[in-house]
């Protein structure tokens, strides 16, 4: 019944009178529009310019040197690009993003949540661009063309503001994610305005700006691939019709998509040899994982139009489909987006927008959301997928206000209804961004909603000893093992790695070589069991093991420049100066940043007699490294060799602010415990003297 009205009311004879059915044709109402929008993504997200660094952040920005860049020249550049990967260039536009805002800002927070939310606003106002647009198409024209300002900006405000996408926005290192929305839907708008311009001189170059931004959407990430499906889908329900005659060319067509598809899945997988490797790691098989994914996404649809704040987290559990019966939710979630997705190709011809809006989002989500064997559920993988999903409700909105158009305080009464969605949705999203934006509240949030995860555990853990809480993260450290709920041995390995840590820190070496050695037997890949294990054996004076444990493990590793550091460790420690510099020298050849290997040269040119070598390597490393208390020690020595008084003095006087509240001497034995681990090894008994020398005291 109200679809015949709407349809009814929607003709060019009758024409619709609703008062908000604006037209948006000249720049001041265009300005209006982008200045709303960034007014609503202020105000909720105001509250993420200063958020923490969190899980995936660490190894991709934080503890990343390649991306940590001093200058914009070429090779650091081209360093950048490289990310964490060093097989394959993979997401260098995500990379080399990241880059830019450390050469600003260093590791200020603020700079890399500012650029996240602007990616978004800027996706936000292309968002709203095409789908205006697309409304005013011929096949869109007739139904859409009088509200398609009200639809446009109504559904883009939804999708902006939305809780599911702070993962997205205020998750730094999900700039990847946001970014490539950004060029994707970038791509999608310049092909509408290609195909839509009435000369071939415009056309050409819309299209070569399609070109340009659908690369850039794939260089930032891979699932960017599926762009040219996307806009075939376009082209073929929006602009040509679901005609026989048509599919059978869009059939066609899609042969090219279809190659791009196999390159990229090529490079990115290293080979196809390795495209499913990685379910060796998981706890589901591809079978198991092609039938939990259905009911993800139904869990995804859910979080969409039902995105109370309980229910949103980080890091989400699910039990794995084994069955069709098992658990007994997932032959209903086949069979239902099996229903939608045919519903959908019903609707191609007579509701071709919607069709659209619905297979877009299960098109996008083929990638993440199939046999890849990746994790199992994120909610930032809807960022793109959803971006149509809100026309239909904006619609559906703006249906029922022309409805209550007879009567006015029905209509007010639906507008203050569609307000409180908006302002509830930014409240939420508010909140979100509130929890975001400390390590402790986004994890504990995580641990109380799902309790039975091993990793928000160990995250809360790994917060508590950074902030040299070592009690408390030693605890969640043995809640996470107890749990033993992990999704993949990485992540067992992982736990098992933490507890290790703890103890040597604790100067427990006998209790945290079990640890590191078990985390080692589930996953002999994971680099820190290897470099902790070596530097355990160097502790001991065990050089031999040590020797042999890092060799074995660089013959399997395709990027062992770690490895290659506590190499040139073990060389100095059995007097084998040439290989050690040999080692040092081919890391500062891979990264540039390293200041270890400046170290190893430097003890190297000292050993030799080349005190004035040594002297600069020491200053540049201690440049890099300004709290370093061997370097502190070495300069001293060198300084006293030298006779240079001048810089004596001033070491002299940072080893006193170095050392604390402490005695100098038990500060010197307390770096004597750990000599083993240093290239330079300090005499106390020489330190003493250079202090006595210059008139220092010693308590």
């Amino acid at each position: 019944m109200l679809d015949f009205k709407v349809n009814n009311m929607l003709t060019k004879e009758n024409g619709f009178t609703l008062p908000i059915s604006w037209k948006c044709e000249n720049p001041g109402q265009y300005a209006f529009t982008f200045i709303t929008l960034l007014i609503l993504l202020l105000a909720v997200y105001s509250n993420s310019f200063q958020g923490d660094w969190h899980f995936d952040d660490f190894p991709n920005i934080v503890k990343n040197s390649h991306i940590q860049i001093k200058s914009l020249s070429l090779p650091e550049l081209k360093q950048s690009i490289t990310g964490i990967y060093q097989d394959r260039l993979l997401r260098p536009f995500s990379y080399a993003s990241f880059a830019l805002n450390y050469y600003v800002g260093g590791l200020n927070v603020f700079g890399f949540h500012l650029v996240n939310f602007f990616i978004h606003y800027l996706s936000s106002v292309f968002l709203f661009l095409f789908i205006f647009n697309t409304l005013k198409l011929p096949l869109c024209k007739n139904q859409y063309e009088n509200i398609a300002y009200p639809v446009a900006l109504l559904a883009t405000v939804l999708w902006s503001v939305h809780p599911v996408f702070v993962t997205s926005v205020s998750y730094i290192v999900q700039r990847m994610t946001s970014m490539a929305g950004l060029f994707y839907i970038m791509s999608m708008y310049f092909y509408l305005k290609g195909r839509m311009s009435k000369t071939k001189g415009k056309s050409i170059g819309f299209f070569i700006l399609c070109a340009l931004a659908g690369l850039a959407s794939l260089l930032t990430k891979e699932n960017a691939v599926m762009l040219p499906f996307s806009i075939l889908l376009f082209d073929l329900l929006l602009i040509q019709g679901a005609t026989k005659e048509n599919i059978k060319r869009f059939l066609k067509i899609l042969i090219a998509p279809l190659l791009l598809f196999i390159i990229v899945g090529f490079l990115y997988t290293g080979g196809f040899s390795n495209a499913f490797s990685g379910y060796a790691g998981r706890d589901f098989t591809m079978y198991e994982r092609l039938l939990t994914e259905p009911r993800v996404i139904i869990f995804y649809l859910s979080l969409l139009f039902y995105p109370i704040h309980s229910r949103l987290t980080l890091l989400y559990d699910i039990d794995i489909s084994h069955s069709l019966l098992q658990p007994w939710t997932t032959l209903p979630a086949i069979l239902l987006i099996l229903f939608i997705i045919a519903t959908a190709i019903y609707l191609c011809r007579k509701r071709p927008l919607m069709s659209f809006c619905i297979l877009f989002f299960f098109l996008n989500h083929i990638i993440e959301g199939t046999v890849i064997p990746l994790e199992l559920i994120y909610e930032h993988r809807n960022y793109l997928p959803a971006m149509f999903l809100f026309i239909p409700v904006a619609q559906f909105f703006v249906y029922v206000l022309d409805y209550f158009s007879y009567k006015r305080l029905l209509q007010i009464a639906v507008a203050l209804g569609v307000i409180i969605i908006i302002v509830g949705l930014g409240d939420v999203t508010f909140r979100r961004n509130a929890i975001f934006s400390d390590e402790f509240l986004l994890w504990s949030d995580n641990i109380e909603k799902y309790p039975n995860l091993s990793r928000p555990y160990g995250n809360l853990g790994n917060a508590y000893m950074h902030y040299q809480q070592k009690e408390k993260g030693f605890k969640y450290f043995e809640k996470a093992l107890a749990v033993d709920n992990f999704g993949n041995i990485h992540i067992r390995a992982v736990q098992e790695n933490n507890m290790g840590k703890y103890y040597y820190m604790e100067g427990q070496y006998d209790e945290a070589f079990v640890f590191f050695e078990k985390s080692y037997k589930v996953n002999s890949s994971y680099r820190s069991n290897i470099i902790y294990m070596a530097k355990i054996h160097i502790l001991k004076g065990e050089n031999d093991l040590a020797h042999q444990l890092i060799t074995s493990s660089i013959n399997k590793a395709s990027d062992h420049i770690d490895l290659l550091e506590i190499l040139s460790l073990i060389h100095i420690k059995k007097k084998d100066y040439q290989k050690a510099e040999a080692d040092a020298q081919k890391v500062l050849k891979k990264d540039l940043s390293r200041s270890f290997p400046l170290s190893v040269l430097a003890e190297t040119s000292r050993i030799k007699g080349n005190l004035r070598s040594s002297i600069a390597l020491w200053q540049l490393y201690q440049s890099t490294s300004p709290q370093d208390a061997y370097g502190n020690l070495a300069l001293i020595n060198l300084y006293n060799q030298t006779n240079d008084q001048e810089k004596l003095k001033k070491e002299i006087d940072k080893l006193y602010y170095l050392k604390g509240n402490v005695s100098i001497s038990s500060y010197l034995k307390r770096l004597a415990q750990k000599k083993n681990l240093a290239v330079y090894i300090p005499e106390i008994d020489e330190i003493k003297m250079i202090l006595n020398k210059n008139l220092a005291q010693i308590e």
